[in-house]
């Protein structure tokens, strides 16, 4: 199973529904930027919660355009689209922690490093070769 840790931006309101088993739950979409430069771009992914986690989000205000950092395993969910025709893939995060963002999360970093610390050099395995 895939654990997922990210930090992005709340796309809509959340809303509090009740699945059949009278469960309280939430499905919002979260988008995260990733990439720098011209090669940057926005990542979406389906959050759900359940039970108390999801009564907490509601509670603690998140709403459209809050920050957040948010981790839990990740599925790749196969899905129809409302014309009832196209099949397509999204990422789901089942959410076991969250939090909000930290204010220097919030603003524009610089590639490189994160807090004045440098990080390793980025490579796509799919197109670079890979380091021996």
């Amino acid at each position: 199973m895939s654990q997922l840790y990210c930090t992005g931006r709340v796309v809509s309101d959340l809303e509090l529904k009740t699945s059949q088993k009278n469960v309280p739950y939430l499905c919002f979409p979260i988008a995260e930027r990733i990439g720098y430069g011209s090669s940057a771009h926005t990542q979406y992914i389906s959050v759900w919660a359940w039970g108390a986690m999801a009564r907490q989000l509601v509670n603690d205000g998140v709403g459209k355009g809050s920050a957040l950092w948010v981790s839990g395993s990740l599925e790749l969910e196969e899905y129809t689209r409302k014309d009832g025709v196209t099949h397509d893939k999204r990422l789901k995060l089942k959410l076991k922690d969250w939090g909000f963002a930290p204010a220097e999360q919030r603003q524009e970093r610089r590639p490189g490093q994160i807090n004045g610390i440098p990080f390793p050099e980025i490579i796509d395995g799919e197109r670079d070769d890979l380091p021996e």
